[in-house]
């Protein structure tokens, strides 16, 4: 028996280290007050044209619970389930732990200044979707405010619980944060709607109402998991990832048409394994999107 005391205890270590590793990750991915820090990043670069004096007070007169982390934000719900806050992820744009220890190093400078580029490149292209959203897009996205620069108005230290129900207290204008109406899955609404083929075609018949109006403002998301970033609200389908829009100068009908196509390639994968019966109608929806709509120029918008 004793030949089995290594590999026993071999087994042992390697358990022990997958769980701490396990751990680990679990503990990194969850909210930290340090992640939502913007630090030297919030140096007021972003001019927000405020559209109409929301009545904020109201909706942060609430907790919000921890429901989600995306890959830009960490997402809490309000109490009441009418709205969501999404605190942005600063710790992703900032250079990591390991690049911070080569970086003293000549032949490490190139590889670490490549890094926080890109990540600087990432923060503003993150920066201007959402200002696209709250801008431009505030019907289509759902968005009611959007938080992008340090500011002194808000007057307000929100109660915000974690996924292991500990509460912290936020000072909003010391975060960037972007605030939407909570919308009801756009997958979970199919679904449901499944076996009423007419409310299947209406909600489809939205989502093209709602990427025609983006399209016709000269903007396209370059996130195109259309299953899992859409939502509902009063049945109408809105963006909820707001994340990776930006301005298209050139947009025309022919790469309308190209864009469109790809765009909806992931909803149309997911109606082959779920609602074989519907790609006719979202191809007639297509169609229509991309041969009815009269694209602007972008200096034609703008002078709108």
């Amino acid at each position: 028996m004793k030949f089995l005391k290594i590999p026993l205890k071999i087994i042992s270590l390697l358990a022990l280290i997958a769980i701490s590793s396990k751990a680990w990750v679990f503990y990194n991915s969850s909210f930290r007050l340090d992640k939502i820090e913007p630090k030297e990043l919030f140096l007021n670069h972003f001019e927000i044209n405020i559209l109409e004096n929301n009545d904020l007070s109201t909706i942060f007169n609430q907790k919000y619970r921890f429901l989600s982390k995306g890959r830009q934000s960490f997402v809490f719900v309000s109490d009441d389930n009418r709205y969501v806050l999404k605190l942005f992820r600063y710790h992703r744009y900032r250079q990591s732990i390991f690049c911070n220890l080569i970086s003293s190093f000549e032949k490490a400078k190139k590889y670490t200044t490549k890094i926080q580029d890109e990540k600087n490149d990432l923060y503003y292209e993150s920066m201007n979707s959402y200002k696209l959203a709250y801008e431009k897009l505030k019907d289509e996205t759902a968005t009611i405010y959007v938080h992008l620069n340090k500011t002194n108005n808000l007057n307000r230290r929100l109660q915000i619980e974690d996924k292991f129900k500990k509460t912290h207290l936020v000072d909003l204008n010391e975060v960037g944060f972007a605030l939407q109406k909570k919308a009801f899955s756009f997958k979970k609404a199919l679904l449901n709607a499944k076996k009423d083929k007419k409310a299947f075609e209406t909600l489809l018949s939205s989502f093209f109402d709602n990427l025609q109006s983006i399209y016709s403002k000269n903007i396209l998301n370059k996130d195109r998991h259309v299953i899992q970033n859409l939502g509902v609200i009063d049945d109408r389908v809105v963006e909820i990832d707001i994340g990776r829009f930006i301005i298209k100068n050139d947009f025309n009908e022919e790469k309308l048409k190209k864009e469109a196509t790809h765009y909806t390639t992931y909803l149309k994968k997911w109606l082959l394994k779920n609602s074989k019966d519907s790609i006719g109608f979202l191809d007639e929806k297509l169609y229509e999107l991309t041969h009815n709509t009269n694209i602007q120029s972008n200096e034609e918008y703008n002078a709108l």
